[in-house]
C-alpha cells in the first residue's frame, strides 16, 4: 500500500530531522489512539518543538503513550474507507465511505458510497484494501482508511481500524446486512458466509453525527440534563441513540449524542430525506449541532458531492462570517418557533 511520507519520533530533535527529510506542512498524531486527539498541523519550522511537545503531552495525557507519529500533510485530500470482513482465510470489501466533513479532524458526516469517485479509483481502493486485508488474514471487521488527493487522484493508506466504526450503518444501509452479526460470526470461529460477487449496493446514505456541543461558542461541549428527544422515523431513516428525556450528558466522555441515518435510492433524494429527518429531530436541555447538519445540507457544495477534508472547516468559517457567531443558535430557534 502505498504510505505517506512519515515516521515514528519519540523526542522533538527526532522530529527536527524527519521534517526536514519530508517536508512541509506535516502532521502529528498520536500512536496509541486516534480521535483527533494529539493530532497538530505543523506549517512553519519555529512550530516544530512546540507543537510536537504539546502533541506528546496530549497523547501521553489521552492514552498513556508519549509517542507520535509525524507524516506530510496532504493540503487537499478526501478521507476515504473501505469496509473489510473477513474470516481468517478470505476477505471481502463492503463497498467504500466518503468521511471528508470534519471538525478537528473528528468526523461529522459520513456516507456510501463515496460520491464523485472516479470508478477506476474506487476499484484500486477497494481492491488494495483486500489485497491488505489477505496479507494479514484478518479475521473480523476492519476499516482501512486512505487519504486521496483531489488534485491528482494518488491515495495514501492511512491506517486500519480493526473494529467496527461508528459510521457503519451507512455501509449496513447499501448492504442490507447486519455487520454486528457477521463480526460476531467470525469471532465464534464460523467461516464467512459470504463471497465478493454476494455483496450487492443499492442506494445511497449518508450518516450524521449529533453532538452535545454549543455551535454558536467554538462547539464547547454542553453536559446536561436532556428535558424532552424527539428523533425522526420512517422509511429510509435510522436513529442510534441512548439518549431519552431526562436522560443525562456528563462532561468526561465524547459528545456523541445519537446518529441519524437515512438511506434513499440516489445522494439527491437522501439529502433530500435527510433535510426532513433532521427537521423532525429535536433536543431540549443541552445545546447540540444539527443547526450545523442542517446548514450543511442547504450548501451547494455539499449537494454536489467530493469536497475534501479541508472544505468543511472553511464553509463553518463563512457561516460565522456570513451571519455572526449567533448564527447557529438562531438557526436552531427558528425551527420550533
Amino acid at each position: 500500500l502505498p504510505v505517506v511520507p512519515g515516521g515514528f519520533v519519540e523526542t522533538t530533535e527526532d522530529a527536527q530531522a524527519l521534517i526536514r527529510h519530508i517536508g512541509l506542512p506535516a502532521l502529528v498524531k498520536a500512536v496509541g489512539g486516534g480521535g483527533g486527539r494529539g493530532m497538530k498541523l505543523i506549517r512553519e519550522p519555529s512550530e516544530i518543538e512546540g507543537t510536537v511537545a504539546l502533541a506528546m503531552a496530549e497523547a501521553d495525557a489521552a492514552f498513556g503513550d508519549a509517542r507520535v507519529y509525524i507524516e506530510r500533510f496532504v493540503e487537499h485530500g478526501r478521507h476515504i474507507e473501505v469496509q473489510l470482513l473477513g474470516d481468517g482465510r478470505n476477505v471481502i470489501h463492503l463497498g467504500d465511505r466518503d468521511c471528508s466533513i470534519q471538525r478537528r479532524y473528528q468526523k461529522l458526516v459520513e456516507e456510501a458510497p463515496a460520491p464523485n469517485l472516479d470508478p477506476q479509483l474506487q476499484n484500486h481502493l477497494r481492491q488494495a484494501a483486500v489485497s491488505y486485508g489477505e496479507s494479514l488474514a484478518y479475521r473480523g471487521l476492519g476499516t482501512v482508511e486512505f487519504l486521496v488527493d483531489v488534485t491528482d487522484g494518488e491515495f495514501w493508506f492511512l491506517e486500519m481500524n480493526a473494529r467496527i466504526q461508528v459510521e457503519h450503518p451507512v455501509t449496513e444501509a447499501v448492504t442490507g446486512l447486519d455487520l454486528v452479526a457477521e463480526q460476531i460470526a467470525v469471532a465464534e470461529g464460523r467461516p464467512m458466509r459470504l463471497r465478493q460477487h454476494d455483496i450487492r449496493f443499492e442506494g445511497h446514505a449518508i450518516e450524521f453525527r449529533v453532538n452535545a456541543e454549543d455551535p454558536a461558542h467554538d462547539f464547547r461541549p454542553s453536559p446536561g440534563k436532556v428535558m424532552s428527544a424527539v428523533f425522526p422515523a420512517g422509511e429510509g431513516m435510522r436513529v442510534d441513540t441512548h439518549i431519552e428525556a431526562d436522560a443525562t450528558v456528563p462532561p468526561f466522555y465524547d459528545s456523541m449524542l445519537a446518529k441519524v441515518i437515512v438511506h434513499d435510492d440516489t445522494r439527491a433524494a437522501t439529502i433530500d430525506e435527510a433535510e426532513r429527518a433532521l427537521a423532525n429531530c429535536h433536543l431540549e436541555g443541552v445545546a447540540t449541532n444539527l443547526a450545523v447538519h442542517r446548514a450543511l445540507l442547504s450548501d451547494p457544495q455539499f449537494r454536489a458531492g467530493g469536497v475534501p477534508t479541508s472544505w468543511f472547516p472553511e464553509f463553518l468559517r463563512q457561516q460565522v462570517v456570513s451571519h455572526n457567531t449567533r448564527h447557529f443558535a438562531a438557526y436552531e430557534a427558528a425551527q420550533y418557533r
